[in-house]
Order: structure tokens, then sequence, then C-alpha cells
């Protein structure tokens, strides 16, 4: 019976040539590029810089300031935006008055109020086209609405509450759609704001039955001639063109609940109408974090009790609230938006450059402004799917439908239950199949370690009766859900469940708390923190690989027990209960945990589970190699092997003075016994043939279909950023690699939020590749070039390359089921 993990990593493609390992120029960064929270040096959950860093700057540049190189309006790829200049040029985008009035708007008395001299015809001007060639434009058509296979749900169960829009259906129904655009660096650096404003004004409206009102602000600069850089302002977007409806509303935070509810309230008075929408369009956090961040004005994000705040003074009660963010398809997201609206629109993951596309589905709501929000919906999300796969085919997306009526009337009591039902399991010594099911699990943002994952296959994962009852209810109430073929196993809505770090734990209880989450998932997320926290506890293990280097190994040996360590660490400071520990123990367990680690963590609970980590532990000591058949190999138990979630190889070369860390690579095979072979064949992944340093970030599994996912510390154009490479089996070629794109490193911004997708890498752009160095003490040195400067001519083609003649050290890094990391003995080779 083989228990080994994973199917023996990815394949190579083993080019000729030697692609050269030096390091040269040291770059100024805060801490190590290799590791997984990022160029910060952050620690834990928050992981890496999760500002509009590790999802990028995304969404097209449109009609924006258009940057040449790499930045594109992050990750749409270069296609849309040569078209949408084509659109721009062929309408001559200008400012002129315009004769008439504009019937139905109350525009308020505030400076700036608008006057027909305020209204821009058609399209915002915009300028920076000069260096672009608009033959090339591909731009998608307003007459060609996005089709799928996949039917809408449009069913409602029984158990539905009551819908809080009641729609007459007789053509006279009339829509205000507000839309809250948070600008920041999007539209700063890329203009995105800009394209999706004109993309709006691309479409047919109808303005007797429609009123879009955008509130804009938060960005330095607005990358056209009609918005104010100073101050927030309103406008409404009418098939004349756009109309201003106040040019002064003030600099205000627009991630302030107040800024929201005042606009909010602001639309109601003005453009009373029988059906009301809400979206959010900026970056996005997810469950903890929230929504957006403020270019101008300092703060934080805009999390869900604020959010809530917000939409309660508001006063509105919305068809649908939408994100056209990061991370908000979350079911603690629903859990707020459901006392406010019918529906919820969002992603599960980061989302692409391309971000919604709004010209077709304002049409079609202009056509009909009845029509379903379900089949509305389903047009929002094939659009959205589809023009960014057109655009990059290297993001990837989701985006769902939530009816929370459906939700609030069946998901509350299922999933209450299925809380409950984890804590069961948790206290009836089953956390290796809960830790099982969570790390197989769809999980999103993963390189910004957010700890979310895909409820619906957690929970089928886990497959309890309980669960199997939850999954049935979440089914129901996701009425549309797409996602492209790398999201496999995305079903609608995430949920926030640590498994890696647990630092954000007591902020999640805290939001909980104050959200009305149900109190049996609170109990479960702290009882498995705590389960996973005691497990790191009981075997000490390091998370850097320098202790195998040195030779030497750090942890807990099995020849001291996992239960008398944490009798050791915990029952003196803690005495079986629960309060904070002091000196050491007080030290460990808040760089382990947080400083907050004493509002969560059951000290109880770990040391009522002694006996199961001596049973279901690693040791250090299991890392030491044997040797068999004139090699070294890594031989574990079946038992051993059950607990090891991933195996990576990390090599180091040695340049006479120190260690250049190459990275970590899926790369690995087992004998026909079962044994980890200790091997190397002195290649590395290369991008066009240039040694680059290489990080695995995940890979996915669903039947025989698989992605995996890596990260490779760069500078482009002299700006930090993850180049991210991909291998999947959809063709022959994908499976030895091709890069995706890449995504911006900012190290400058207050918030978590997470910004959109990949930014394309195309002709002309320079990329430099960095690589983290250690004395042969295993002390940090710092992180420097590495190679030559790639300028890229065409394309970027993945493979591997031997790395020259020098000497290398070699050893393998494996995750357990409570996330420790264990480096076997290194290897020269």
């Amino acid at each position: 019976m083989n228990n080994t993990p994973g199917s023996g990593g990815r394949k190579t493609n083993v080019t000729n040539g030697t692609g050269g390992v030096q390091k040269h120029e040291k770059v100024g960064t805060t801490g190590p590029v290799g590791r997984q929270d990022g160029y910060q040096g952050r620690q834990g959950g928050q992981g890496g810089p999760r500002q509009p860093g590790q999802g990028g700057p995304q969404r097209a540049n449109g009609l924006g300031n258009i940057v040449t190189g790499s930045g594109t309006k992050g990750g749409i790829g270069r296609l849309l935006i040569f078209a949408v200049i084509a659109i721009a040029a062929f309408f001559l985008i200008r400012h002129f008055a315009c004769s008439g009035s504009e019937s139905g708007t109350n525009t308020g008395t505030n400076n700036g109020t608008s006057s027909i001299s305020d209204l821009i015809s058609q399209f915002i001007p915009t300028s920076g086209y000069d260096n672009y060639d608009a033959s090339d434009a591909t731009a998608p058509s307003a007459s060609s609405a996005s089709t799928s296979a996949t039917s809408a749900d449009l069913t409602v169960s029984r158990s539905a509450r009551d819908k809080y829009t009641k729609l007459k259906g007789d053509g006279t129904d009339t829509v205000t759609l507000m839309v809250y655009m948070c600008g920041t660096d999007l539209e700063s650096k890329y203009g995105m704001a800009t394209n999706d404003l004109n993309e709006m004004l691309h479409a047919e409206l109808n303005d007797d039955r429609i009123n879009v009102i955008v509130e804009t602000g938060g960005t330095k600069t607005w990358k056209n001639s009609v918005m104010a850089n100073n101050t927030n302002q309103r406008w409404r977007v009418t098939n004349k063109g756009l109309l201003a409806l106040d040019k002064n509303v003030g600099r205000k935070s627009m991630t302030d609940p107040n800024t929201l509810s005042d606009f909010i309230k602001y639309c109601k008075n003005n453009y009373p109408a029988d059906r009301y929408m809400l979206i959010f369009w900026d970056h996005g956090g997810g469950a903890l974090t929230g929504y957006g961040y403020d270019q101008v004005v300092s703060g934080s994000s805009m999390t869900l009790d604020k959010i809530n705040k917000a939409l309660r003074d508001g006063g509105v009660k919305f068809d649908f609230i939408g994100f056209d963010a990061c991370l908000m398809a979350t079911l603690e997201t629903a859990l707020v938006t459901e006392q406010y609206a019918d529906y919820l629109i969002g992603s599960e993951e980061t989302e692409p450059g391309c971000g919604w596309y709004y010209t077709n589905w304002l049409t079609a709501l202009s056509k009909n402004t009845a029509i379903n929000t379900v089949t509305l919906g389903k047009t929002i999300v094939d659009d959205f799917n589809d023009v960014c796969k057109k655009n990059n085919a290297g993001d990837s997306t989701t985006l769902s439908v939530t009816d929370l009526a459906e939700f609030a009337g069946t998901v509350p009591e299922a999933f209450s239950a299925f809380a409950a039902n984890i804590s069961e399991m948790l206290d009836g010594d089953e956390y290796e199949t809960v830790a099982n099911a969570r790390s197989g699990a769809r999980e999103y943002g993963v390189s910004s370690g957010i700890n979310h994952v895909d409820l619906i296959h957690l929970a089928t994962r886990i497959g309890t009766a309980d669960a199997n009852k939850l999954v049935q209810a979440l089914e129901g109430c996701i009425k549309y859900n797409r996602s492209s073929k790398s999201m496999a196993n995305s079903y609608g809505l995430s949920i926030y469940f640590p498994l890696s770090s647990f630092k954000n734990v007591g902020t999640a209880v805290n939001l909980y708390n104050s959200i009305g989450m149900d109190e049996n998932y609170s109990a479960a997320l702290r009882s498995f923190s705590s389960l996973a926290a005691g497990g790191q506890i009981a075997t000490g293990t390091t998370s850097s690989p320098v202790g195998s280097l040195l030779g030497s190994f750090t942890g807990t040996s099995s020849s001291s027990s996992s239960s008398s360590v944490l009798t050791d660490l915990l029952g003196s400071y803690l005495g079986g209960g629960s309060g904070s520990a002091s000196g050491s123990a007080g030290s460990l367990l808040t760089s382990l945990l947080g400083s907050d680690y004493s509002s969560w963590f059951d000290g109880s609970k770990v040391l009522d589970h002694r006996s199961y980590y001596d049973e279901h532990a690693i040791y250090s000591d299991d890392m030491e190699l044997t040797d068999k058949n004139g090699g070294r190999v890594l031989h574990l138990s079946d038992g051993k092997w059950d607990m090891v979630e991933s195996v990576l190889l990390n090599v180091f070369v040695d340049d006479g003075e120190g260690y250049i860390d190459l990275g970590m690579d899926n790369v690995y095979r087992f004998d026909d016994d079962g044994d980890l072979v200790i091997e190397y064949d002195r290649t590395w992944l290369a991008l066009n043939g240039q040694v680059v340093p290489y990080y695995m970030i995940s890979e996915v599994h669903d039947g025989d279909a698989y992605t995996i996912t890596g990260r490779v510390p760069a500078r482009l154009n002299g700006e930090l950023v993850y180049v991210i490479v991909v291998f999947d089996n959809e063709t022959a070629e994908n499976e030895y690699g091709y890069v995706a794109g890449a995504r911006y490193i900012y190290e400058d911004l207050e918030t978590d939020t997470l910004g959109r997708g990949l930014i394309e890498i195309g002709y002309g752009d320079e990329l430099e590749f960095l690589c983290d160095y250690y004395r042969y003490d295993g002390a940090y040195e710092g992180s420097y070039v590495l190679g030559n400067k790639l300028v890229v001519r065409n394309g970027i083609t993945v493979s591997n390359v031997s790395i020259g003649g020098s000497e290398c050290v070699v050893t393998y890094c494996l995750t357990d089921i409570y996330s420790n990391e264990f480096w076997t003995e290194s290897v020269r080779f």
C-alpha cells in the first residue's frame, strides 16, 4: 500500500544549455524574497503584501493613460487595451455643450450642481494612445452578448424568505444602480475605472427607466480630463453621455462607512426607483479584510462590520449587491448583505484584469427593467469569464450569483449543524480527517495566505451527513456560478478556515461576534486552530531549511514525546486552562499564534489531546536519510506518510562564499517501496534559458486534471513583482509550464486588500530575477539579482536547464497535517 502524497511532482522539460547561477546587485527588500509572506517579510496569516500586491494591480488600462511595457489594465492583456483605444479614436472623444434638459433628475444645490454644460457627450476624454496601433483592436462588442452552456437556476426554495424587491413587470419598472467607485491605484496607474465608465457609456441606456449613479474618489489621479483628483464627485451615466451631479462632494474616505451610506441616501432621495442595485468597485480582501482602500485619505479597509453599518444607515433594500473586487464571495459577506439585498454577486478568487464587463448587461437591463435578476446575473458572470479568458487566458476567474433570500431560509440551520459536527469530530480524535479535508479544499488568495476555501468543496470532502445537507442547501441558493478550468472545485461561496497560520483567528472571532456569525462555527474555528497550533507546538519544527544546511535539526525528536513537550510548555503556564502564558512560553505562543492568542487558544483542549499528538506526529529525527541501492532515501511508515500533505525539492547553490537559494519545486520521486528518493539531476526551472528562483504556491487536482502554480521573485521594468508560472494538463505544452503574467508587490499601503489578476508581460519588458543569499553560518545576508537581465522579445519559454558546475546542496521539505515543515538532511551534488 502506497500512502505517499501527491502524484510524484510536476513534469520537467530539460533543454540544452546552462543557465548560469551568479548573483549580482543587492536589492532593497526588507525580508527574504523567497518567503511565502513576500518582500515585506510579514508574518503569518496576513501573508505577503495583500494590498494591491500579491493580487497585482489589475483590470485593463482601458481608456486611461496607457502604461508602456508591462502596465496594462492589470492582467486584461493588450488586446482589450488596443480595442478600447480604437473605439475611443473612432468616436473622437471631446467636451461639448448640449441643448435640452435631463428629465426626471433632481441634481441638488451643492457646489458643482450639474447643468447642461456638465454633460460629456458619449465617452470620457482621455489621452495616451500615440504608442499603439489601433488596427490591433479586438474589443468585445456590445451586440455579442456572452453565452454559456450552463443554465441558470431560476427555481426558488419554499423555505426562502420573501424578496425585498417587488417588480411590476409591466414595462414601467424603474432602476437605480449605485456604483461606488474607489479608484485607488487601479485608476491612478492604469485607468481601470475610466475604462469601466466608458464600458457603461457604451451601453444602450433607457434614461427614462434606468439611473446609473456613480460616486468617484479614492485615487490620486484620474486618467481622464473630467474627474477631479481632490474631491469625491457624483455622476450619472446616460445614453447621451456622462452628467455631473455634484462636482464637489468633498474629500471623503471611500472606506468610511459614512461616505457609503451618504451616497446610498443621496441616490434613494434623488433617484427613487422600484429596483435598487449597488456595486462596490475597487480591491477586496475577503472575509476579514473586507472592501477597498482609499489612496487619497489614509485609513483601513471597510470591513464587513463597517459595511453592515453603511448598509443599515443607508436605509435601502437592494435587488442585488455586487463586488467588482477580489475575494468577496464569502459566506461571511452573504451573511451581512442578506439583511439588505436579495442577491449577492461576487468572486471567490482575486478578480482578473478585465473585471466586470458592463456594456452588455446594462443594455439588457435597459431593454427590460423587470428582467429576472438571476438571468441578468448570468450575463454579468458569463461576460466576466469570457472577456477575461479572451484577453488573458492565464488569469483565473470565479464569479457567482447567490440568492440571499433562499440563503436566509435554508443555509443557517444547515451551516450551524455542520459547524457543530466539525467540533464533534475534533473532540472525537478526528483532527486528521478535518485537516485533510481542509488541506485538499479549493483555496483562494493562496500566495497571500488569507485562508479562504470553497465551502461546498470543504463540506464535500468532510462528507458527513450534516456536511452533505449543507452542500445541498448551498447548491440550492447559488443560482449561477462559473469559473475557469484553473479554478476547479469553485462552487460559489468561500469561507475563512485557517490552516497554515492562526494569527488572524482572534480577529475573525471578534468580527464574527459583530456580524452575527453562528456561534458553532466560531467554536469550531477556535477548536481546530487550537489543535493545529498544538501540533505545531508539540513538534516544535522550524520553517527554515537553514538547520538542514548546517547539518543540524530543530524540533522534537522521537525520544521526547509530543505530550511531554506540551506538558512542559503549557502545563505550568496554562494549568490546563485558558489565559496568557508568560516568559519563553508566552514568547513562543505570541510568535506562533499572534498577540491576541488568549482570546481563542484553548490550552486545555490541546493538553487533553496529548495522546493524539503522540500517535499522530512526525519528529525531527524521522527526517534522517538511509542508504539504499547505492543512494539515499527517506523512509517513513505508512502512518507517517498519511500525515504528509506535500513534498518540495529545495536547492541551494554554493558559490564559494555562501548559498544561493533557488527555491522550492514539486519535483520528486518515490521508489517501488514508497521511499522518497533523494536525487538531483542538476537542473532547475529557467525562463528563456535563464535559471530563476522558483517557489511553488499551490497544486490542485480535479480528477485527472491538475494545475500547479508557482512564483518567481523579480523586478519587472524596475518594479517588484512575482512572475506567475503555471503548469496544467489542459494541453501537452502546458504540462511543461507557461508564464501567466506578473503580480506587482506594493510596500507602501496600509490595508490588506488584494488587487486584481495578473499583468501581462509583453514585448520590450525587462525582467531581473531575485534570489535570497545565506552565509555559511546560515544567516540571511540579503537578496540579489540572479543572472542576466531578460528583455522579452518573442515571449517567454519555461524549461529546466543545467545549473552549471557549481556544487549544490539539496534538501526536501515535507509539510504535515499541522502545517509543520520538516527538512530532510541535506545532500551535496
